[in-house]
């Protein structure tokens, strides 16, 4: 009979927390879904130039904003996380969910950290895979991407009608109409030359393009050059004349920040003693920071602890722990800039979330006076 009674219990504590484990995750898929797409959304339209200036196709835009969501999902993923725990614990207990264990003299907090810790380690995993091989990846695409578009010179893309335009700092283009290459009403002033600058007007033009260079091919114009010495210009007609455009074309840099290294070409580094403080600091950091998830998810059981009475109103309870969870988010970002500064506080940054992790459970399972006074509420 004892052994079936502790099936039974058993069993319906499974049910239970299967229950609150679908209870958090639909939250979670909301609020992350919400989150980060108010974020991509924001951050599209940031890039949206790239359509506009750089003459980047409709589908190479597309494939560059998707690489930012690894990166937003990083940010969103803990805070929606902590959000949707709240939000479940609340509407548990809106529904009197909450009531039936409290009556039953059963302890909220012993038996909703399992489903909390299951739910959270599976949210762990997807963070540490994020950090260390997703995340990199998408942010070297992306530098590889900008590099590429700053790199590809002047072109029909940035040409734009009655607007004085500067692909580079020493040329200025300014065209009346343009209808595919072919351009009418120019006017371009040219300062590569800094001790004689150039303006070009011309009727009409066309751009040609080829794979070794680009130029403009000028009509009907003339060349205005000044001389800074004498301060006199003279002027320069044609009939056609071709303006190379290939000495206006900068190189990118082609340099990456450390978030933006793969992971194991940071572990080639360290191993090969060549990396830089950055580089130690962000390899460490991107093992770090998905540990905090759990300080974030056990933090939201102290709402039991502050919550005297099953019927009192958990405003206050639920604004102290948001409070708490905001600060935990100050002392991650603090943390992992420290570590750039300073690598050799490095087994600091480790201590630190398990320290608040171990403060938390602590907290929960300390027993006062008080608690003994409130065994069947807490």
């Amino acid at each position: 009979m004892y052994l079936y009674q502790n099936i039974d219990i058993t069993e319906q504590m499974s049910r239970l927390t299967i229950y609150v484990i679908k209870e958090i995750s639909s939250s979670f898929l909301f609020s992350v879904i919400l989150m980060t797409g108010i974020l991509w959304i924001g951050q599209s339209l940031r890039h949206l130039d790239l359509l506009t200036a750089e003459n980047v196709s409709v589908s190479a835009y597309f494939s560059y904003i998707f690489l930012l969501l690894p990166k937003i999902f990083q940010l969103t993923t803990p805070i929606a996380l902590f959000v949707s725990i709240l939000f479940s614990l609340n509407r548990l207990r809106s529904d009197s969910e909450l009531v039936i264990l409290w009556a039953a003299g059963k302890s909220n907090r012993n038996i909703l950290i399992k489903p909390i810790l299951i739910f959270t380690s599976l949210i762990f995993i997807f963070l540490v895979t994020l950090s260390l091989y997703i995340t990199p990846y998408s942010l070297n695409e992306i530098r590889h991407k900008i590099i590429d578009i700053r790199s590809s010179g002047i072109h029909s893309g940035i040409l734009k009608e009655k607007k004085f335009i500067s692909p580079v700092d020493t040329l200025t283009i300014f065209m009346q109409e343009i209808e595919g290459n072919e351009i009418s009403g120019l006017l371009i002033h040219d300062l590569k030359d800094t001790n004689n600058p150039n303006t070009y007007i011309a009727e009409s033009g066309k751009l040609i393009v080829d794979k070794n260079s680009s130029f403009l091919r000028l009509y009907n114009g003339n060349i205005q050059i000044l001389d800074e010495e004498s301060k006199k210009i003279s002027e320069i007609s044609f009939e056609s004349y071709d303006l190379n455009l290939s000495p206006y074309s900068k190189k990118e840099i082609a340099h990456l920040y450390a978030d933006e290294l793969k992971t194991s070409e940071i572990i080639k580094k360290i191993k090969n003693n060549s990396y830089d403080k950055e580089q130690f600091a962000e390899i460490n950091n991107r093992l770090i920071n998905p540990i905090y998830i759990f300080c974030l998810s056990l933090l939201t059981l102290i709402i039991f602890k502050l919550s005297r009475r099953p019927d009192q109103s958990w405003v206050i309870p639920i604004i102290s722990v948001s409070i708490l969870g905001f600060g935990i988010k100050i002392i991650e970002v603090g943390m992992a800039n420290f570590l750039i500064k300073d690598n050799s506080f490095y087994l600091l940054n480790y201590f630190i979330p398990f320290g608040i992790i171990a403060l938390i459970l602590f907290f929960l399972y300390q027993e006062g006076n008080q608690t003994r006074n409130q065994r069947n509420v807490i």
